[in-house]
């Protein structure tokens, strides 16, 4: 698909760049959410036992796992999409862009099997 004008090209360039501009910003929240995973692990453990007399503080370590997993998720969704920002560009210049859902099939999946785990997590927590 080749633009017709200089126009339609900049038209395609600035929205790559919008795209480019919106993963970041997702990659960005996941990293947050996978952040205060781990910072609310490790308030939880600093907690004296007076504070929490009744409830239990789980003993393992897999939300700091789990937030590990999203920072380096939300990582990858940024890197991955500057590169695909930069071969999108390269191929829009070339008038030989194909539009494919690879990468946005793979992050999704990603973050839907990390929210899977919390999922599981959450409800082996409570049934203990």
């Amino acid at each position: 698909m080749k633009p017709n004008n200089d126009e339609e090209i900049m038209n395609e360039l600035l929205s790559n760049e919008r795209t480019l501009l919106s993963w970041i910003r997702t990659g960005i929240g996941i990293m947050v959410f996978g952040f205060v995973a781990v910072k609310f692990s490790l308030f939880i453990k600093q907690l004296p036992a007076k504070y929490i007399a009744e409830t239990v503080a789980p003993d393992s370590n897999f939300t700091v796992y789990l937030g590990i997993g999203l920072l380096i998720t939300g990582a990858l969704t940024i890197l991955l999409s500057f590169l695909r920002y930069r071969k999108t560009v390269q191929l829009l210049k070339e008038g030989r862009y194909q539009y494919s859902t690879a990468m946005l099939t793979f992050i999704t999946m990603m973050i839907f099997m990390i929210s899977i785990l919390l999922i599981a997590y959450l409800v082996a927590a409570a049934v203990k």
